[in-house]
């Protein structure tokens, strides 16, 4: 089998990457090498044959691999951030939503057998009791969920239309080693590294449900080998955590204490709480391995190790960010 990974730079995807290798499963990788931390990890990695460099948006640029016999895309390529979706919409809507149709497109063309859609728990939008199963409504909140709840939709109508075999997962809140800095869990721990505060949201009571990215690697090639065509698939942990639990957390490993923390004006649309069933995915015969108090201090410890990795990224979006919060 060889799995074409699209947006193999990026935090998961590179992940995956790296979890097919272990796996010794055929790859080839699309990027388009938006961040600094993408460039140099395509810049160290060793199998430069297997990867291509272009924006999944361009039908043309696809035409490069089309020679290639795939026998599954898995589709990571996405903006995904919310805060940077507020601002730049039309950015999301590019490459989501129009991105995802040309790569559908492709996969259709050139009858590729398999079609994995890298979603959101985030197209449920916010609920204060509710745990969401796959036939829940979607009620995005942010341009960012929106996006990939359109996505999912186009994703939908290619199976029925054209009776592709496609299938969609919704991993929950991911983290783990390679993420960009721009998240709570990275940008907090830079934050630090920088002798800067943790900043909060309002008062950090909103709730999300963690899951290691290497659980969401296993997950994702679970569904792509035993998942039913047309079926979308929730992938969580079960540990849910306020936000600012995750910053005492962090404060903790580092033997800080909660005087390191800002509490910041809350976003737009802040979504309270995600919360997801996933009961349809262990089904497949998966289960999640890694806890988060297990894991953090390993986080904190890989953030420590590699600031090459991300402080380029970091400075501009430090940049970005007080421009926009007027800090």
């Amino acid at each position: 089998m060889t799995i074409l990974v699209t947006g193999c730079f990026g935090f998961i995807g590179y992940n995956f990457l790296n979890f097919l290798d272990s796996k010794k499963i055929n790859f080839i990788g699309v990027d388009s090498l938006v961040s600094n931390s993408s460039k140099i990890l395509y810049e160290r990695f060793v199998s430069k044959e297997k990867i291509f460099i272009f924006d999944i948006s361009d039908s043309s640029q696809l035409d490069k691999i089309k020679n290639f016999k795939i026998d599954a895309i898995v589709n990571f390529a996405a903006e995904t951030h919310v805060d940077n979706s507020i601002f730049n919409p039309s950015g999301f809507i590019n490459s989501n939503i129009l991105g995802v149709t040309e790569l559908l497109i492709f996969a259709k063309k050139n009858n590729i057998p398999n079609f994995v859609q890298i979603s959101t728990d985030e197209v449920y939008g916010s609920t204060k009791n509710e745990f969401f199963i796959e036939e829940s409504q979607f009620n995005p909140s942010s341009p960012y969920s929106a996006s990939k709840a359109s996505a999912e939709l186009i994703c939908n109508s290619f199976f029925k239309t054209y009776g592709m075999n496609i299938k969609i997962i919704r991993p929950s809140n991911n983290y783990g080693p390679f993420q960009q800095p721009e998240k709570l869990i990275p940008f907090s721990i830079a934050n630090l590294l920088n002798n800067k505060n943790i900043e909060i949201y309002a008062e950090g009571n909103q709730i999300r449900h963690w899951l290691h990215v290497e659980d969401t690697c296993s997950g994702v090639l679970k569904v792509l080998l035993k998942g039913k065509s047309g079926e979308a698939y929730n992938i969580g942990s079960g540990e849910y955590l306020k936000n600012i639990q995750v910053a005492k957390s962090i404060l903790k490993s580092l033997d800080l204490d909660s005087g390191s923390i800002d509490y910041v004006a809350d976003r737009p649309g802040h979504d309270f709480r995600y919360a997801i069933d996933f009961q349809k995915i262990k089904k497949l015969g998966w289960s999640p391995t890694k806890k988060f108090d297990e894991e953090l201090p390993k986080i904190i410890d890989w953030y420590e190790s590699n600031l090459d990795l991300w402080e380029k990224d970091y400075n501009a979006i430090l940049k970005k960010r007080k421009k926009r919060l007027g800090l």
